[in-house]
């Protein structure tokens, strides 16, 4: 790999900040599971978090560099979790900045769409990089993943239930007005033989609507819109009762998600996220999946909504406008509901020869031990067909490596949901891969280090040099013409920079 000076002000003008970034032991690679009471995922290489934090979210702390020759391996699940970006975007719009410890760095990257190869089935990985814009001697590998694509017409019947929130605090347009729209969008984008349930809770779950086909559809319209707020907010109840219909009526030879929408809040019953979460992992394992929807900002519960997602093997997103709405629930939701891999999660072996130090950019909370990456007990990712995952390192490389020389591999490993069969696949990492200059680097590469930067940059992460939000606006406005949401996140960096 020959040495180049690039020509973007992204990587020229930050790389000249931090050019010795500090190789600390913390925690974040690994290596050890998430403690029950639901503390940050320990490890050896993320700093620890502060104690002062918005009790709605959770602190994991920051991976930091870990030298390859003390650990080569880099092991984690993978996640398509995007609440966090929404989220903040829900922020920035009210012109709030969003607090360090909601931003996870993966949930930025993972809610834009990237131009990864779809496999024939199953999973696939790819790679690319070039310059760092935190470090000009470090260099950005990108990982990305990408899930098998099903048509609509070639997926199994689904039974869905909703669990809706429809406590006194739902009481807006943007809370059960929202829902409300959404789930009628939904039913419109799904087969006659799908069936939907709705369960609502406050003081109590109640069954407002029993399993009932798409073809009677609107039976189930008039259900929806009957939908109104009262008491308080026992989520127990809601899961329980919801849980109970799922079961009941569940389909062995189809989809069965429970998709539940709150503002995350829970006043009555039990209220902890990590035993609300403990709830329904049993019925996880029995392959009833749990997408979580957050809705409203004030007295929003990121915690519990992530926490029930990753327990229920399913994922978590966040609602603030009807056009994410629609995203999500028309488009997503949909194409989404074929499981594609089950419990997956990915093993990166670094070359000590080739690779002086890493760090894994995000993904705090997704720490697998690196010897479980085998043990098919421990509890990983749920991708659904079409999903992708992104994940980013930093690399401090040997000097004087060539084209030839070889980084390490990453290796995928997962259940495939009908076989109920183990799979792998590897991808050798070679220096060839990176581009020398930013400039030559692809547009979706260049997107997701932008992305990341952004989110580096709002969780005040030690690592991200020089760099500044008018770096990060000016580099996305010259992919904005790329798709309409890269245009919204050029809006949000501006936001933020006029805020700072």
């Amino acid at each position: 790999m020959e040495e180049a000076a690039s020509d973007d002000a992204m990587v020229d003008e930050a790389a000249d900040g931090d050019d010795t970034a500090e190789l600390t032991q913390g925690a974040g690679d690994a290596k050890r599971a998430a403690a029950p009471s639901g503390g940050f995922f320990g490890g050896e290489d993320a700093e620890a978090p502060e104690e002062d934090v918005d009790a709605n979210f959770r602190d994991y702390g920051i991976r930091s560099f870990v030298e390859t020759s003390r650990d080569p391996l880099s092991t984690f699940a993978l996640d398509v979790d995007t609440g966090s970006y929404s989220i903040a975007r829900a922020l920035l719009r009210d012109g709030q900045i969003p607090a360090p410890e909601s931003v996870r760095v993966e949930e930025y990257v993972n809610s834009f769409d990237y131009d990864y190869p779809a496999p024939s089935e199953g999973l696939t990985v790819v790679a690319d990089g070039g310059p760092s814009p935190y470090n000009r001697d470090n260099v950005i590998l990108r990982l990305g993943v990408q899930a098998e694509q099903v048509a609509g017409g070639e997926r199994p019947p689904a039974a869905l239930t909703f669990v809706v929130d429809t406590s006194g605090s739902m009481d807006s347009p943007n809370r059960l007005g929202l829902v409300i729209d959404s789930l009628t969008g939904l039913t419109r984008e799904l087969n006659d033989d799908d069936t939907v349930a709705i369960v609502t809770y406050s003081d109590s779950g109640v069954v407002v609507l029993e399993p009932t086909s798409v073809s009677d559809q609107g039976r189930i319209v008039d259900a929806i819109n009957s939908l109104r707020t009262n008491g308080s907010t026992n989520l127990q109840a809601g899961l329980e009762v919801g849980y109970d219909v799922a079961n009941s009526h569940y389909r062995r030879d189809g989809i069965n998600r429970v998709i539940l929408a709150s503002d995350g809040i829970a006043n009555v019953g039990l209220v902890d996220p990590d035993g609300l979460a403990a709830m329904i992992r049993g019925d996880a394992d029995e392959g009833i999946q749990l997408v979580t929807v957050g809705i409203g900002m004030d007295g929003f519960n990121d915690v519990v909504m992530e926490q029930l997602a990753d327990q229920g093997d399913g994922f978590y997103a966040y609602v603030d406008d009807l056009s994410e709405a629609q995203r999500l629930f028309s488009d997503e939701l949909v194409s989404t509901l074929v499981t594609a891999a089950i419990d997956a999660k990915i093993q990166v072996e670094f070359n000590p020869d080739t690779v002086e130090a890493y760090r894994l950019i995000g993904f705090e909370n997704r720490a697998v031990l690196d010897d479980d990456f085998r043990n098919d007990a421990v509890d990983a990712g749920e991708l659904g067909a079409g999903h992708q995952v992104t994940a980013i390192y930093e690399l401090t490389l040997v000097s004087g490596i060539s084209d030839r020389d070889r980084l390490g591999t990453a290796q995928l490993r997962w259940e495939d949901p009908e076989e109920r069969s183990v799979r792998e696949t590897r991808l050798e990492l070679t220096a060839s891969m990176l581009e020398d200059r930013w400039a030559d680097t692809g547009n979706d590469f260049r997107l997701a280090v932008t992305v990341a930067s952004f989110a580096e940059i709002l969780r005040d992460s030690p690592h991200r040099g020089e760099i500044t939000l008018s770096q990060i606006e000016a580099e996305a406005e010259s992919l904005a013409g790329t798709s309409g949401r890269v245009g919204e996140f050029v809006d949000l960096v501006r936001i933020a920079r006029d805020r700072s």
